[in-house]
């Protein structure tokens, strides 16, 4: 099980060691976000939750996109800031309740990873402000936990699992149809929500090439996918 290092303000764990297949599933969730925007032709990218900004890092490097990283906590920010320098590379404190979202400018993509959990109880508000955000030919991309995992819903549904883990009080992992039925609400068109990872951090090294083999049998078969560890979505304004 993966180890937790990094806490915010309000003493809640949220960045992973980088320790065994870490840091592997967190490339290829950044080859993805790169492809979604490239796929969009993006000018212009919005993270939210960008904690310490090696996603946003990744996609300045690689989509030659402006990349705009927003987070509510300095203390990430002040990290990310350190760690992350490029030209077309911005981090930047916003509540996205409290502040004025238009300030932003528009965006040709909006991503997260594994943020909006964290936004649930308000979630139809938070997709209707990243639409307000996008451009006519616009879309975003957002990958999220999966409740129906054993893993995920060990960690999000148990007393043991929410302790151990320090999550938010508020904070819940989705079941695909709650994401794709928000997203229809909000105005969304084009959603797809694909549930499929069956790498969970913090996996030792030597065990992440089986893994990656039996992989796409079980993400490929209706009577396992169901059981991945993320929803991988996409939506278009």
């Amino acid at each position: 099980m993966a180890e937790l290092s990094f806490q915010d303000e309000q003493g809640f764990n949220q960045i992973f060691k980088p320790v065994g297949s870490t840091p592997f599933r967190a490339q290829r969730r950044h080859d993805w976000f790169v492809h979604e925007a490239q796929r969009l032709g993006a000018r212009r990218i919005l993270e939210l939750g960008c904690g310490t900004g090696e996603a946003a890092a990744y996609l300045a490097a690689n989509s030659g996109a402006d990349v705009v990283a927003v987070d509510i906590s300095e203390k990430f920010l002040d990290h990310a800031r350190k760690a992350h320098d490029a030209p077309n590379l911005h981090f930047q404190k916003l509540d996205i309740f409290a502040d004025d979202l238009k300030a932003l400018g528009t965006f040709d993509l909006v991503y997260g990873n594994g943020i909006l959990h964290h936004l649930v109880v308000r979630l139809d508000e938070v997709l209707r402000a990243l639409l307000s955000l996008t451009t006519p030919q616009g879309g975003l991309a957002f990958i999220e936990p999966n409740f129906l995992n054993p893993y995920c819903a060990f960690i999000f549904g148990t007393k043991i699992g929410r302790n151990f883990a320090r999550l938010e009080p508020d904070e819940m992992a989705f079941k695909p149809q709650e994401l794709r039925r928000s997203l229809a609400q909000a105005g969304w068109k084009h959603v797809d929500v694909t549930t499929r990872d069956f790498l969970v951090p913090g996996v030792p090294k030597s065990l992440i090439k089986p893994i990656l083999t039996i992989e796409p049998l079980l993400e490929g078969s209706i009577a396992t996918r169901w059981l991945a560890q993320s929803h991988f979505m996409t939506a278009r304004r």
